[in-house]
């Protein structure tokens, strides 16, 4: 019985360990870094045309990849953490692409941008997360 215990113990200490360092390996795994990566290159009607039609297969395509949107500034607005989102306009008049930025971008309503980030899926907008303008 006792040594039942002592095995049991064991086990239970080699488990706890295995799963602390997989716990810390994935909570101090770096961020990509969106400025040099390779991107997937589109405009912001061929996104979410593509999303609005078939969405299971286009996260596939899309979904936690780097993507590069080429499209016209609907609006410009703060989130609750007080990061900039920019909404491209797409050929839906109440959807577009949401770009919350990693930093502030200096835009305007009409601009024609290009926008880099990590497309997270489709909900109503397609969003789009830790955008950066390319010039």
């Amino acid at each position: 019985m006792t040594k039942f215990k002592l095995i049991f113990s064991l086990l239970l200490v080699i488990l706890l360990m295995i799963v602390s360092y997989v716990w810390m390996f994935y909570w101090n795994k770096p961020q990509q870094n969106i400025k040099n990566a390779k991107a997937i290159s589109i405009t912001a009607t061929e996104l979410f045309n593509e999303y609005s039609t078939a969405e299971r297969t286009t996260n596939d395509k899309y979904i936690d990849k780097i993507i590069e949107v080429t499209g016209e500034v609907l609006s410009i607005s703060k989130n609750n953490e007080g990061k900039q989102v920019i909404l491209l306009k797409t050929d839906d008049p109440m959807f577009g692409i949401n770009c919350t930025m990693e930093e502030e971008a200096k835009v305007k309503d009409g601009d024609l941008v290009k926008i880099k980030g990590i497309c997270t899926g489709y909900l109503t907008d397609v969003v789009i997360i830790r955008c950066i303008k390319i010039d």
